[in-house]
């Protein structure tokens, strides 16, 4: 194999550079994008063997000069047999300042995705210097357009706006068109005051939405959620793909269609990996921050897909209907008090029965379904909450609900809900001469006494002290 295409052996040695070179110029690009990087791939041969080799994604010539025929000469991932390993990869020359992204020609195809890749590392990297050079990264495709790029610099330039620091102020983007399949399609911008856009490309889920001067900041990373919803309109589901923002109050929704295949390609995807990158424009259209966004609600998207399979086909119109339902009414996000919230253990009784209540509220078939496909509670903080809520009414002796005993069970509190009732009896009479101090009232006490009894009385345990013992030895 040729030497610059490395086996599944070998790797790439990083030596610094310790001589002149152009990494002494100020405006030099330094940041993990530029440096020279390689990635093992496999590459798949029609009547042969699949096999493994090491390639570059980045080539920086400062670092490593011998590499920079190879890029230029089409030899850069020439396998031994003469083969080429067409792979994209950024040639960077920071003495020159050249920064370059080499699409193969038969690698054409994924030029968007490739583009919207580097874009979205430039724009994270907060503390690096990323100069103009960078910014204005160049496009060309094969080494061919790599050699004439660097002979006379012509070649397609992404426009100013596609990187532009948040603070600093845009420039018009001239040439729009090669760029359609990862901007937002033109209705958007009709409801972008309202509504998100959903894309994918590549397998990859891309989030479109626009802010205005007044909220300008909304939908940051650190304060931005993804939820999906599901609303029932005359026994016809919409999926709703909810963007939020907590901090800035801000919601932006999109109203998906499970059976259409579109749509229901967004909620596969989500139901396997539920995240998505987030691209926020300005009310003037122009591009101002992006990042990746994830949430554990796989499990919910798997759970609202399942639901909508079993709704009857709807016409188109009716279609048409439950949307402006669901935009004259939208569900609100994360409005609704609900127990499913992760919290310490409860310090006393009276606040354990306070969650307990809350959470036999919500114990109903019909209840746990709205927590988890219109609230959108995450699976694991849903069943992590409930877990705390009956492990503390245990730990109090607090009568809950039949479905919470088994549900307790379930949970390996007890063997079975013969002992779990009969810890509870227990635990209670522990805490009764120190009720008041726990925050319980006379009331309370005796209510939960008599939750209790019929508890044993289901169950077939004694409410006796002799029992009691016996489980605290056996327990």
């Amino acid at each position: 194999m040729n030497a610059l295409v490395r086996g599944s052996g070998a790797s790439l040695t990083h030596q610094p550079y310790t001589g002149p070179s152009a990494y002494t110029a100020p405006s030099a690009y330094t940041g993990p994008s530029g440096q020279t990087r390689t990635e093992r791939v496999r590459v798949f041969r029609a009547g042969r063997v699949p096999l493994e080799v090491e390639v570059f994604r980045v080539v920086n010539v400062g670092e490593y000069p011998e590499l920079r025929q190879p890029a230029l000469g089409g030899s850069l991932h020439q396998l031994d047999d003469g083969e080429v390993v067409d792979v994209p990869f950024i040639y960077h020359d920071p003495e020159a300042q050249q920064f370059v992204l080499v699409v193969p020609h038969g690698a054409r195809g994924r030029e968007l995705s490739e583009r919207a890749k580097l874009l979205d590392s430039l724009m994270k990297e907060h503390e690096e210097e990323v100069p103009d050079y960078v910014r204005h990264f160049a496009i060309v495709y094969g080494c061919r357009g790599l050699a004439s790029h660097l002979e006379d610099s012509e070649a397609i330039e992404v426009d100013v706006t596609e990187l532009e620091p948040v603070d600093a102020s845009p420039v018009v983007a001239s040439y729009y068109p090669r760029l359609a399949g990862l901007l937002p399609p033109a209705e958007f911008w009709d409801r972008a005051s309202t509504e998100l856009a959903p894309l994918i490309d590549e397998e990859e889920l891309w989030i479109f939405v626009q802010v205005g001067e007044e909220d300008h900041d909304a939908f940051s990373e650190a304060s931005s959620d993804l939820l999906v919803q599901l609303k029932t309109v005359d026994q016809l589901p919409v999926c709703i793909l909810v963007l939020s923002d907590t901090r800035a109050d801000a919601v932006r929704r999109a109203c998906l269609n499970p059976v259409r295949s579109v749509d229901g390609r967004i909620l596969e995807l989500l139901g396997r990996d539920f995240h998505a990158t987030v691209v926020v424009y300005s009310d003037r259209h122009q591009p101002l921050r992006s990042f990746r966004l994830e949430a554990p609600r796989a499990s919910n998207a798997k759970m609202i897909i399942r639901r909508a399979e079993l709704a009857p086909e709807a016409l188109p119109e009716r279609w048409t209907d439950a949307v402006d339902a669901c935009r004259s009414a939208p569900i609100p996000v994360d409005r609704t008090e609900h127990p499913f919230v992760l919290e310490n253990e409860a310090p006393t009784a009276a606040e354990a029965l306070r969650r307990l209540k809350r959470l036999e509220a919500w114990s109903t078939p019909e209840r746990i379904e709205e927590a988890l496909m219109v609230v959108s509670v995450p699976r694991t903080v849903f069943e992590l909450s409930r877990r705390r809520v009956v492990a503390d009414a245990l730990r109090f002796g607090l009568a809950m609900s039949n479905s919470l005993v088994l549900q307790a069970v379930r949970f390996g509190l007890a063997a079975d809900a013969k002992e779990l009732v009969a810890a509870l009896t227990r635990q209670f009479d522990e805490i009764v001469p120190g009720a008041s101090a726990q925050g319980l009232d006379d009331g309370q006490i005796q209510e939960n006494r008599e939750a209790l009894e019929a508890l044993c009385a289901l169950h077939g345990t004694s409410t006796g002290q002799e029992l009691s013992c016996t489980m605290e030895h056996s327990g």
